[in-house]
């Protein structure tokens, strides 16, 4: 029995983070409720720099039918989405990972003795600079996400970069 496309495509989307994320080395974990706007926290398993633990939050959007141009995809989302990665004010920084699949949900992974290759691509962005919108104004907007962006073992622990150690004052 199918579980429909969109799910199938979403679990593989998030799948394909979870890939990465070990490769990199890296911990995926998803909270038990979906209720804060992400799917995933990412988080560096030790001390780096003045940091122990750092981590990222992503949300994951998988994509079968992809439009841009020729330095960004063009990728529709809800407001709500949208605002819970928007803006300043999250303790631990936010990501969208977008994860272009094949609209073909057998092409989503090959596999043979020597290697499993997945299909197609994973990109993120930060919309930490990006204003909240009105979601009475408006119910989607565009994102625009580099296609230079592309989510692999080493730029996932890129994006998980020490934060400075912040100090409580004494008083």
């Amino acid at each position: 029995m199918s579980y429909g496309k969109y799910n199938h495509q979403g679990y593989f989307g998030e799948c394909f983070v979870r890939v990465l994320a070990s490769a990199a080395g890296l911990i995926a974990g998803q909270q038990d409720i979906d209720h804060t706007g992400v799917d995933f926290s990412i988080d560096f398993p030790g001390a780096r720099g003045t940091a122990r633990f750092p981590k990222i939050e992503a949300q994951v959007k998988s994509w079968s039918s992809p439009r841009g141009n020729d330095l960004h995809w063009h990728y529709t989302m809800d407001v709500a989405n949208y605002n819970n990665l928007a803006g300043p004010g999250f303790s631990v920084p936010r990501y969208l990972f977008l994860v272009v699949v094949p609209a073909d949900v057998q092409l989503f992974a090959e596999v043979d003795e020597s290697a499993m290759r997945l299909s197609h691509c994973g990109y993120w962005v930060s919309l930490a600079n990006e204003a909240v919108i009105d979601p009475s104004a408006r119910r989607t907007v565009t994102v625009r996400v580099p296609k230079r962006n592309v989510l692999t073992p080493a730029g996932l622990r890129a994006l998980v970069r020490p934060v400075p150690v912040q100090r409580a004052s004494a008083s």
